[in-house]
Formats: C-alpha cells, structure tokens, sequence
C-alpha cells in the first residue's frame, strides 16, 4: 500500500502467524460449528430417530395391542363359542334327559295301565275261578255229623231233623249266606232244602281289561251274555250238586231215601219292582243214584250232570226264568197238617190251589212245569212228561168252576196247543164238561178232561190226601 511503512518480518511472521492462528480459530470455529451443526443434525436425527423410534414402538405397541386385543378377542370369541357350544351342548342334553325322562314316564305310565289292566283281568279270572270252584272247594269228611242229625231225629222228630240239618248246612262253606230252609218226609224219607242261589250280577260282566294306546286309557272288554248266561247257569248247577253233596254227607242212609234240592234267587221283579224269588234249579234224585256221581272229576260238567239227573235248570238263569221245583220245603212242613184235615178244593187259596195242582202233575211224572199268570182263578201251564201214550210237551189247564166248563174253555186250550206246539193237552176242573166238550175232545184226540170226580181221585192216587169241592169258592179264585 502506497505510503504504509512495510512490516517486519517478525510483524509478518506475527501477522501470519496471527491470521493463520485466526485461520486457524476460524477453522476450528468452523470445526467446532461444523461440529456443533453435526452435533445439533446428528442431535436432531438422534431425536427424529428417537421419534421415528418411538413412533415405530408406539405403532409397535399400537400394533401389539390391536393383535392382543385381536387375540383377545379372538380367545373371548372362542371361550364364548366355546361356552355357547357348551350351553348347546348342555341344552340338547337336558332335552334329550328330558325327552329320555318323558318317554320313560310315559312308559312307565303306559305299564302301569297295562299293569293295571292285567290285573283287573287277573281279578276277574280269580272271580270266574272262584265260582267254578264251588265243587271242588266244598267241605269234605262230613259223615261224622250224621250221628247229630240223627239224634236230632230221634228226640225232635222229622221237624227237628230238619231243623238240626239246616243249622248243619248253614255252617257249610258256600252256604253261610244262602239261608238253607230243610223239609223231612219221613213217609218217602225224602229231605227237600231249599237254598238261595247268589245273583245273576255276581258274574263279572267284563271278560277283560286292555290297554288302548289310541285313547290312553283301559278300557273294559264286555263279555258275551251266552257265556254270562254259561258261567251264571254253571256255578247254579255246581252249587245245586254242592248241596245235595252235603244233604247226602250229614245225613244217614237209612233216614234219607231222596233228596231234593231247589236254588232260588232273591231279585226284583223289573215288570213290578216287586220282590221276587224264583226258583232257577230243583233236583230230585234218589240218594244211591247220586252217589253214584263221581263229583271231583274233573271233567264232570255240573250242567250235564244235572241233566242226567233229570233236574230242571232254567234255560235262562241271568233273566230269571223260573222252573217248578219238585217239591216245597214249606208245602213239605205243612202238608202234615193238610193231610190231617180234608181239602176243599173250591175254598182253598188259589196259591195253595196251585201248587197243589203242580205237585199233583209232577207226582204224576210231570218232570217240567211253567207258570204264566193266567189272572182267572185256575192254572194254564206247560209241562212236560217222557211217556209213550201222552209223551212230549202237555199244556194244562186247571180252573175252579161251580158251574159246567163250557165248550170255548176246551177250544181255547186247543189253540193254547197249537201255539206251544204241545202233542197233549188236559183240562182239569173242580166241576165237570158238557156232551159239546166231550164230543170236541174225542174229535181232536189229543185232548183229556178231568172232572171234579176224577180230579179228587187222582190227588187221593197220587198225594194220598182226601179232597172235597163245596159249592161256595173264594172271593180270589
């Protein structure tokens, strides 16, 4: 520079040194600038790095709780599937115990029924049972107690033989309710016991019981009234037989000849709903003839048996059809005293008149005899007799008159004849029949008339008792 005084060199070693000392700082400044710059970039990728860490472990964690929430919620879904299958599970198994326990209960129930139907059955084969034991349950070894009844006999006489014999059977078994009323002829040494017959309602009138799925309930099978009518007319039959068994058993042979045994039933009549008693069986059979009956075989049919004996046995038992028994415990008390007096056949009760007529045809071998209620003060009935001149079904008829019978009584009973398709016929009267009566008679030919004459010398044949008929009747005949 124009003017300036040159420097030294020291001056400009100095000045060198000096600016390459500020060279030098400046360097260094710019060093430490540069640095400082680094240092504050490097601070800056420190913390962009930091930040960027942060947020890429911020997004991390972000990223970790959403997958553990996501697991989460993954494993809640699959606990609460788990749970609903489980609870599905459980539902279809507390359906199927319930279905399971339902349809056992409703077995169970349904067997019950069933149960219950086989045993009402059972119940009513056990009563079936029962009464077709009456034979084979009887009492047996009886023979000791015909010491009783004959000293009965000897102290008390024929009332007190028969009165000692009905005590007897009154104990017996099947007899305790059948209050067994005893008559004793000690003329024919015939013992006559009539006894009450059970009802007809004691046969069950169901056959079975069964179990109907359909309707869920029991319902009762009826039975058939031929095979009530059967089992009805079978246990009559057994318990006739059982009686006479036990008359045969307690009595002596030498004090009873015949036996005779009537069943009646006590009922009410439905036409009337009066009492009534019927007599549904009546045996007479003389005693070596039914001791002669093998009555514990097993294959004895009592009704059969019966028929061989020549009894009558209602043909319709259950609708109390009645037959006529041989002989009348009551009528056997008091004949006695009606043989001792003389019977005025116009006076008597036209009860007490028809049975005497009865008693007269079945003495005169009549084996069957019905009733219907003729309402005129006489008899008309239907018997039958096995006899080769007046065999097969007879129709009689018997009226009281004091007058002579006129023609139309003959002609009507001719009509009677033919309705009942009977072979004979017989008119018995306490008077006597006009010429057109006899003419009418010997025209049909199958016709007799018995008068008042011959009606009292047959009851005088046949019943041993002497008869009278008066001109005045009975306000009832």
């Amino acid at each position: 520079m124009a003017g300036s005084k040159p420097k030294g060199v020291a001056q400009q070693l100095f000045e060198a040194q000096q600016r390459r000392a500020a060279h030098k700082a400046a360097l260094e400044k710019a060093a430490l600038a540069a640095r400082e710059k680094e240092k504050r970039a490097a601070a800056r990728r420190e913390e962009a790095a930091a930040r960027q860490a942060r947020r890429a472990a911020e997004e991390s964690a972000k990223r970790q709780q959403a997958s553990d929430a996501r697991q989460v919620q993954q494993v809640l879904r699959e606990m609460e599937k788990r749970e609903t299958l489980r609870q599905q599970a459980e539902a279809r198994e507390a359906m199927v115990r319930e279905r399971n326990a339902a349809r056992d209960e409703k077995a169970q129930a349904v067997q019950r029924l069933k149960d219950e139907a086989a045993e009402r059955t059972r119940e009513i084969e056990r009563r079936v049972e029962a009464i077709g034991s009456v034979l084979a349950g009887r009492d047996r070894g009886l023979e000791p107690l015909r010491a009783d009844s004959g000293a009965a006999l000897d102290s008390g006489g024929a009332e007190g033989f028969a009165d000692r014999v009905s005590q007897i059977l009154a104990e017996r078994a099947f007899l305790k309710r059948a209050r067994p009323e005893v008559a004793y002829s000690p003329d024919t040494r015939r013992l006559t016991v009539a006894v009450d017959l059970p009802r007809p309602e004691g046969v069950p009138a169901d056959k079975a019981f069964r179990y109907v799925a359909a309707r869920g309930e029991i319902v009762a099978i009826p039975r058939r009234e031929a095979e009530k009518q059967s089992i009805y007319q079978d246990a009559v039959a057994r318990l006739a037989l059982c009686v006479a068994d036990y008359a045969a058993a307690v009595t002596a042979p030498e004090a009873v000849d015949v036996i005779a045994v009537n069943g009646h039933v006590r009922a009410t009549d439905p036409a009337t709903g009066r009492p009534v008693r019927p007599c549904l069986v009546s045996l007479l059979v003389e005693r070596d003839v039914f001791e002669r009956v093998a009555l514990d075989e097993p294959r004895l049919d009592p009704v059969q048996c019966l028929i061989h004996l020549r009894a009558l046995l209602s043909d319709d038992p259950c609708g109390l059809q009645p037959v006529i028994p041989f002989a009348d415990p009551g009528l056997e008390r008091r004949r006695p005293a009606e043989a001792a007096a003389v019977l005025d056949l116009a006076t008597m009760d036209p009860y007490d008149f028809e049975r005497l007529i009865r008693d007269l045809f079945l003495a005169m071998g009549f084996r069957a005899w019905k009733t219907p209620d003729s309402r005129d003060g006489g008899v008309d009935a239907v018997a039958v007799r096995d006899d080769i001149a007046i065999g097969g079904v007879c129709v009689i008829q018997a009226k009281r008159y004091t007058h002579t019978v006129p023609v139309e009584a003959v002609r009507a009973l001719y009509g009677t004849m033919q309705e009942h398709k009977a072979y004979t016929g017989l008119v018995v009267t306490t008077s006597s029949f006009g010429p057109a009566s006899h003419a009418f008679a010997a025209e049909v030919g199958r016709i007799t008339l018995v008068d008042g004459a011959r009606l009292r010398a047959l009851i005088k044949e046949h019943l041993g008792m002497d008869a009278v008929i008066s001109g005045r009747r009975t306000a009832t005949s």
